[in-house]
């Protein structure tokens, strides 16, 4: 599934975003916040366009819209001025 597309399905939950983010791996946590991580790797030019290799949310509703938009910034012209919100994402 393209990203653009990916980016318009609804996905109320867990396995809803697991299907229309495939290139992700989804789980919640035991302390019940959910994580998804890439299945691929990121490069140093990946993380300067704003890119991820990990996000986290609240909610399948913060993390559906945290996956949006990090399929958006992959659709995004190269080198944008986006940085990854997750402070402890140092693996760049």
């Amino acid at each position: 599934m393209s990203s653009e597309k990916a980016a318009s399905v609804p996905a109320l939950t867990v396995s809803g975003l697991r299907e229309a983010f495939p290139g992700w791996s989804i789980w919640r946590s035991s302390a019940g916040r959910l994580w998804a991580t890439r299945n691929g790797r990121l490069t140093n030019e990946d993380y300067n366009r704003g890119l991820c290799q990990t996000i986290d949310g609240d909610d399948v509703g913060q993390l559906a819209e945290e996956l949006r938009r990090q399929a958006a910034l992959a659709g995004a012209l190269p080198n944008s001025e986006a940085q990854c919100p997750a402070a402890w994402d140092t693996s760049h």
